[in-house]
């Protein structure tokens, strides 16, 4: 038994590892996802009553806020045994929550049953499937959940076990389900007419679709970086570039190169040629079939290490091989996996590449060496604990001794393990996108188009930070005290700009994030994001989401246990009171309330994502003074995330929705110059020079 936190997002289990244990969700709660089916897991669920021990995972089990749970071991359906003897207390309350649980996935399997007759009739197929889904065992359990209500453990432990039975029937008939529904949509959306428009209820869900006007977001943001045009796209792709690549020949061999260089064991060496070479072979790689992610999951295990391995080693090499930087960088490991027009575009892209001068964007290989060089420390695990909490949380917990406590607290090849093990492994799979078919190598699909025209550039990163930080000057900014007594100055708030450092994890992939805001317990340290190093989308999306993820981080950070209480008044507390009573917010018209309420459905409830949705729209349209925010939503941001001098004074004359939100800044913003210039008159006094925090200070008032 072993408590487990959470946080919230973060996977507890994914559909690619083997079941092997079962949790009670003991704070907080969960959700389980499986393609579009997503099922809600409250405090009282066990983790795992979906599922089969020693099989592959059914769902993606994911916090839906932090939360924690208690780990059993699961070897057979006995072990409920054991997790219930262990919790007698709240049995009863695991007993009510199985109930709700078959209910659920019984509504759910139905509901799924039902969308695929309707797929079935729309494309003219006669389907004559039938599912024995024991109707007359979910009325019973129905039945049994009005009338129960006991606080006997054998009769609660008999609920669960017949829970878990029936389960069992339910899940694999949903699961098949879940793939025709999939096959039949497919076949529909490829009915599309001749300008690309899908059919009604056909188009494809996007993490973005809750945002509105999403979907002209990039261009806009393209606008606000590059002018109208929003530059050019020459149009290449993996494709056309494949029939003009020259062939790699003297790269055939860099399987076998990378594989000796980093030195692992010769068993498991020739293991992972084995899997690379089978799974060259599979026609759809990311197949969901067991033999497919077998595969997909035993490559994982032992890539991290082999990446380890030559990176120790790459730290001696003055002259290290092009086929070890493409490794290095881009996650590749095999010709024939990658294609030979990817492998000849990923070396250009190796021997050309510049570090960034700023040295801000970096790529995984990089931020290990600062770590080795103690630039550095290493970043937090899944567990929200830096590498000086889980050495003492390991010494705690009997797994190293006091002896080896000390020595690894200054072992630099320790830490390194600790970032690859940890952020390198679970930053690929979050920035991957698709847990369920993540593989950590380059393969012909990592890459959305041909990889010099795909690649993440530090320029465009910084092109598109520039521009949120041109629109929301202080987006990075964080407020630290100034004192010189000698000069009459006992306590002033400067506001420093720290930027972040963006990591560019080796992979091609369909999402970004934000690790974490800050490093350590200083809040004058960088934040860490993350992002494909191929991504899918344009860059300025992606940084752009993360933008607003660190707004929003940031403040909570800054606020600690008060982040939601509205009694002291930040981003977080009143954007979180806004969307909590907003139905009794008598500024909002009917049919704003209707939005904000689709809004929270599409975002899980999450006032961090439509915080976000919002803030996306507020640099992208609202700073050139095109409205798409309701009043509450923009009379929040703007406190907190003032324009610029420059935009101020263009929406004062032009938008009479930010009058007086800019009138009463300005106001705010001439006290605080005012108390500035009692701070100057001091120092005048007292004979000396304006200090240069001071003369910052005044300076970023003037943004």
């Amino acid at each position: 038994m072993a408590k487990e936190s959470v946080e919230a997002g973060d996977l507890i289990h994914a559909s690619n590892e083997r079941v092997g244990s079962l949790e009670i969700v003991i704070k907080g709660s969960f959700i389980a996802t499986s393609g579009e089916v997503v099922l809600e897991m409250p405090y009282g669920s066990i983790i795992g009553l979906f599922e089969k021990p020693g099989e592959l995972y059914n769902f993606d089990y994911e916090a839906k806020e932090d939360s924690m749970a208690v780990s059993y071991t699961f070897r057979s359906p006995e072990s409920l045994i054991t997790v219930l003897k262990g919790n007698p207390q709240i049995t009863p309350l695991i007993a009510s929550a199985a109930l709700s649980t078959v209910q659920n996935v019984f509504v759910r399997t139905t509901q799924m049953r039902q969308a695929c007759k309707d797929l079935a009739d729309q494309l003219g197929i006669n389907d004559r499937s039938v599912y024995d889904m024991q109707v007359w065992r979910y009325e019973y359990f129905m039945a049994l959940r009005k009338a129960i209500a006991t606080k006997d453990i054998a009769l609660c432990t008999g609920v669960i076990f017949s829970a878990y039975e029936y389960l069992q029937v339910l899940i694999p008939i949903l699961n098949e389900l879940i793939e025709k529904k999939s096959e039949y949509t497919i076949q529909t959306a490829s009915r599309v007419d001749l300008e690309g428009e899908y059919l009604e209820g056909d188009k494809p869900e996007d993490e973005d679709a809750y945002v509105e006007d999403s979907e002209d977001t990039p261009e806009a943001l393209s606008a606000l970086i590059h002018g109208q045009d929003g530059g050019e796209d020459s149009g290449e792709t993996a494709e056309t570039a494949e029939s003009e690549a020259e062939p790699a020949e003297d790269l055939a061999g860099a399987l076998d190169e990378i594989v000796e260089y980093s030195g692992i064991d010769s068993v498991r060496a020739e293991k992972f040629k084995e899997l690379i070479t089978a799974f060259t072979a599979m026609p759809d790689k990311s197949d969901t079939g067991d033999e497919v992610r077998r595969i997909r999951k035993q490559i994982a295990e032992i890539y991290y290490d082999l990446y380890e391995g030559a990176f120790k080693r790459s730290l001696t090499d003055r002259n290290m091989p092009v086929a070890l930087k493409m490794f290095f960088y881009f996650g590749f490991v095999s010709r024939d996996l990658a294609g030979a027009a990817n492998t000849e575009s990923l070396r250009r892209l190796a021997e050309a590449y510049v570090p960034d001068p700023e040295g801000n964007v970096i790529t995984m290989y990089e931020w290990l060496r600062m770590i080795f060089e103690g630039k550095v420390e290493p970043s937090k695990n899944e567990f929200d604990m830096e590498y000086p909490k889980y050495l003492k949380q390991q010494y705690t917990d009997g797994e190293i001794n006091k002896k080896q406590f000390e020595e690894l607290a200054d072992d630099r090849y320790a830490k390194v393990s600790f970032e690859i093990h940890n952020f390198m492994r679970n930053g690929s799979k979050v920035t991957f996108g698709r847990i369920s078919s993540f593989v950590p190598v380059f393969t012909e699909d990592s890459v959305f188009r041909a990889p010099d025209k795909n690649i993440a550039t530090a320029e465009a990163i910084h092109e598109t930070m520039d521009m949120v930080r041109r629109v929301d000057f202080s987006c990075f900014t964080r407020q630290m005290i100034y004192s010189n007594p000698k000069i009459g100055i006992n306590r002033e708030f400067i506001d420093t700009e720290v930027l972040p450092y963006i990591i560019l994890m080796p992979n091609g992939g369909t999402r970004s994030a934000l690790w974490q805001e800050i490093s350590g317990a200083k809040r004058d340290t960088p934040g860490r994001m993350m992002l494909p190093i191929f991504p899918e989308k344009d860059v300025n999306v992606y940084m752009l989401r993360m933008c607003g993820e660190f707004r929003w981080e940031m403040c909570r950070r800054e606020q600690g246990v008060h982040w939601n209480d509205v009694t002291v008044p930040s981003l977080t507390s009143l954007f979180s009171d806004y969307l909590q009573f907003y139905r009794k917010n008598h500024d909002l018209s009917p049919e704003l309330r209707e939005k904000i309420k689709a809004q929270l459905q599409a975002a899980r409830n999450s006032s961090k994502a439509v915080f976000v949705a919002d803030y996306i729209n507020y640099i992208a349209f609202e700073s050139s003074g095109s409205l798409r925010l309701n009043k509450a939503s923009r009379e929040i941001i703007f406190r907190f995330c003032p324009f610029n001098k420059e935009i101020r004074e263009k929406l004062t004359n032009s938008s009479p929705a930010y009058q007086k939100l800019i009138e009463r800044y300005n106001i705010k913003l001439a006290q605080r110059k005012h108390l500035l210039d009692i701070v100057c008159t001091k120092v005048d006094k007292a004979g000396a020079p304006i200090p240069k925090e001071i003369r910052y200070e005044i300076a970023y008032l003037e943004n």
